[in-house]
């Protein structure tokens, strides 16, 4: 017995180191999405090669060599930007003040008259690149609008583009904030009935606090069409987004949407939308791939609007 008892204690003391260094493999520590990134842009420095293949890596099709090097740099660059600003998800009305690689669809779906109901996909929204480390382009898909079942013929409206420019932004560590100026424009491309029928002009500044897992993201900027102001007027425009990250990458969000009509048909007017919504994500769904989805519903708040319970469903593929 005494002979049993001493090998069963000397298996136990020869598991134990054994166990824990699989649990440390099982479980590794966490990284950030940032740090994630940079790993999958950041060349190997444990990489040993012969003589004879950095030959062959050299002699042949310097051009095609230099194209991977220029988009390497981009995508560093990019990443770069991005990881010296705050995570927060884009909210869905409230447009955001980050610097963005991302493609990003929206639909509208709304009550109108005649027991119809109008959708507009698209959204306003579209392909997202970072160009510098200050600044971002967005090339916009022409919402297509669809009125049914009784409604006027389908169409597409103008053609979005917009210039964010980052004044100044901390990550989490450093501030937790961001101030951006955003320079929009709508170019006149859509149908006579779904367009505006001239260039729109949209400067707005963009700025957000963070704090632990809460954020306030807000823009303040105005419609300027470049013609038949009569018609369409101008307007100031006032948006504000709360938002609380909770666990498995949940975004409960508020947003308060605001248009004050200052000329047109509705000078004098004011609008407020309450905007609950719920947002997911960031997910990696395959290599730089991140997939992530908001929906919410714009409530009127104000006796005077011009929609009212318009349900916004947003997909966003990040890269």
């Amino acid at each position: 017995m005494r002979c049993k008892a001493g090998i069963l204690v000397v298996l136990g003391v020869a598991a134990a180191p054994m166990a824990s260094i699989a649990w440390a493999n099982d479980h590794p520590p966490e990284r950030s999405e940032a740090a994630e990134r940079r790993t999958e842009t950041e060349p190997s420095d444990k990489t040993v090669t012969s003589p004879q293949k950095e030959t062959d890596q050299d002699s042949p099709q310097p051009a095609e060599k230099k194209k991977r090097g220029l988009f390497h740099s981009w995508i560093c660059m990019a990443e770069q930007a991005q990881a010296t600003q705050p995570d927060w998800l884009s909210p869905l009305a409230t447009t955001s003040g980050r610097l963005k690689q991302e493609f990003r669809f929206d639909t509208f779906d709304q009550p109108s008259a005649g027991g119809n109901r109008t959708y507009q996909l698209g959204g306003s929204k579209g392909l997202e690149f970072i160009t510098s480390p200050r600044t971002q382009l967005l090339v916009g898909v022409p919402t297509y609008t669809v009125v049914s079942p009784n409604g006027p013929p389908n169409g597409f409206g103008d053609l979005p583009l917009q210039l964010k420019f980052r004044i100044s932004a901390g990550e989490r560590s450093e501030g937790n904030y961001l101030l951006t100026f955003i320079l929009a424009v709508t170019a006149p491309t859509g149908s006579h009935r779904y367009g505006a029928g001239d260039a729109v002009l949209m400067p707005t500044l963009a700025f957000g606090k963070g704090y632990r897992r809460f954020d306030a993201q807000s823009t303040f900027g105005g419609n300027l069409p470049a013609g038949d102001t009569e018609k369409l007027g101008r307007q100031l425009q006032w948006n504000t987004a709360f938002q609380y990250r909770t666990a498995w990458k949940v975004w409960p969000e508020l947003e308060v949407n605001s248009t004050f009509y200052k000329t047109g048909p509705h000078a004098g007017d004011k609008q407020v939308f309450l905007t609950p919504g719920l947002g997911f994500g960031r997910v990696r769904v395959a290599g730089r791939f991140r997939f992530s989805f908001a929906v919410g519903v714009q409530i009127a708040a104000t006796t005077f609007h011009t929609y009212n319970h318009r349900w916004i469903f947003s997909e966003r593929l990040s890269f």
